[in-house]
């Protein structure tokens, strides 16, 4: 598997993953403040939000690749929940401050693999995987 295909694929699940989630929120999903990311959208701006998730899958999944960790399921999967609790811990992005107040750590972690398996997926889907 390449690892322009799994850059190109994460790029595109970021973009395009924050773009659905955004109409999930809108649409009521998550409750009133849409698992905390209300607030956040409204903060960072949709489009803006949309650019941020499609840029730090790309940087996430450059670390991992550079790192030369196995391309699977369970090391991404695992990859996802560590950066989940970083970003937890570190609060690296206080806007988000909402989702991690409305996500107890599994759920938290649930989205935070959700994410580094999908562009997997989709490469094995698009024949790219062997």
């Amino acid at each position: 598997m390449s690892a322009s295909n799994l850059l190109i694929a994460a790029t595109f699940t970021g973009f395009f993953g924050d773009a659905l989630l955004q109409l999930l929120v809108a649409a009521g999903a998550g409750g009133p403040t849409g698992w905390g990311l209300d607030a956040y959208f409204k903060h960072q701006g949709r489009a803006e939000a949309m650019f941020t998730a499609a840029g730090m899958l790309a940087i996430f999944f450059s670390i991992y690749i550079l790192a030369g960790f196995p391309r699977t399921w369970v090391y991404l999967a695992l990859f996802g929940v560590v950066l989940d609790l970083i970003f937890r811990w570190g609060n690296i992005f206080p806007s988000l401050e909402g989702y991690y107040n409305a996500l107890n750590y599994f759920w938290s972690a649930v989205w935070g693999i959700i994410p580094m398996v999908l562009p997997l997926l989709i490469v094995y889907m698009l024949g790219g995987g062997a």
